[in-house]
């Protein structure tokens, strides 16, 4: 949640930040074996917000070490090239964490919510 309010506070298209729960998790990966640790959704204006998940704008995972979070990234851009139908995103490592950024936002502002995000 830090990565979430860090990248928030710098970010004026970012409306609201959603802890994951593994009541709430898209994915169903919080604290499962093999899944990440902790996770926030970013809410951010322009993007297309139908499928609670990356599609709000971005979504921060934050996995056991960073072996992980690479491996995930991996995983993620393997299945959008194999599928492009599934749409795409923009994938930042930075140590144990994913960003994860939909693919609606302009490469421009992504920029801006990376920058935020690597601090």
């Amino acid at each position: 949640m830090q990565l979430a309010h860090q990248v928030k506070s710098k970010v004026s298209k970012v409306e609201k930040v959603v802890h994951i729960t593994e009541d709430n998790d898209p994915n169903n990966l919080i604290g499962r074996p093999n899944g990440y640790t902790d996770g926030a959704i970013l809410y951010i204006k322009g993007a297309p917000q139908d499928d609670f998940g990356v599609a709000e704008g971005a979504f921060i995972e934050i996995w056991p070490t960073t072996t992980a979070a690479e491996a995930r990234a991996k995983y993620i851009k393997k299945i959008n090239k194999a599928a492009p139908m599934l749409g795409n995103e923009y994938d930042t490592v930075h140590g144990r964490a994913l960003l994860r950024v939909d693919q609606s936002i302009k490469p421009s502002y992504e920029k801006k919510i990376k920058a935020a995000f690597v601090g």
